[in-house]
């Protein structure tokens, strides 16, 4: 082979690596910032006497996730412990101090992610739930989702007073190009991160059910 043709090789053998490269790299992750003002988590501790429904005012986090699969997103949420309020301020101190979140020395509590995983949704397969939301095998210009539920479990890491726990998330996500929308509860006992005050009088049991709806636009 002469110099020309040896030059022509190149170049085309080049090419043609740029093009594979440019198909294995995936579509760019997106990443969601979530909302506080347009979302919220909420959360119910029940005793003998009262029961306690609360929330979380200061909170703030993101998804970053590549748009063609929704198992590679991962979450981060920061929450402000002070922020407690369940509408008796004499309450909320007893839950800031160190009988309950010790929010002077512990004052955030955090989530990442691990991984995702996919739930099953009626008779479709788990896999293709992802497939069907995240727009995998469809043209660009029709992955607006239609605003598809797609049931998830977001499993991460917990740290809350102090000690972190893996833990798993039930959550129905509506992703389109522009916003996310992620809904879910799960339960938590509190003496998993020791939290192990009682009343004597007025006994609190140790699961705490918690719900959260977060909202959030694409590139805020």
């Amino acid at each position: 082979m002469n110099a020309p043709a040896r030059a022509a090789a190149a170049i085309l053998l080049g090419a043609a690596g740029l093009g594979l490269s440019s198909q294995s790299a995936g579509a760019e992750p997106a990443r969601f910032r979530i909302e506080p003002g347009a979302s919220e988590i909420t959360f119910k501790a029940t005793s003998r006497l009262m029961n306690a429904d609360g929330r979380f005012h200061r909170f703030s986090g993101e998804v970053v996730v590549d748009p063609d699969d929704l198992a590679t997103a991962r979450v981060t949420l920061v929450i402000d412990a002070a922020s407690i309020d369940t509408d008796i301020a004499r309450r909320d101190s007893h839950l800031r101090s160190e009988d309950f979140f010790h929010v002077e020395r512990y004052p955030t509590i955090t989530f990442e992610s691990v991984r995702i995983e996919p739930r099953r949704s009626g008779g479709t397969p788990p896999t293709d739930s992802l497939r069907r939301a995240s727009g995998v095998g469809r043209p660009a210009a029709s992955h607006s989702h239609a605003g598809l539920a797609v049931p998830v479990t977001i499993i991460g890491r917990l740290t809350l007073r102090g000690v972190t726990r893996e833990i798993a998330v039930p959550v129905e996500v509506r992703l389109t190009d522009g916003a996310l929308v992620a809904r879910g509860e799960l339960s938590l006992k509190r003496s998993d991160y020791a939290i192990t005050y009682q009343s004597f009088l007025n006994p609190i049991a140790d699961v705490v059910r918690v719900a959260f709806t977060f909202r959030g636009r694409a590139g805020l």
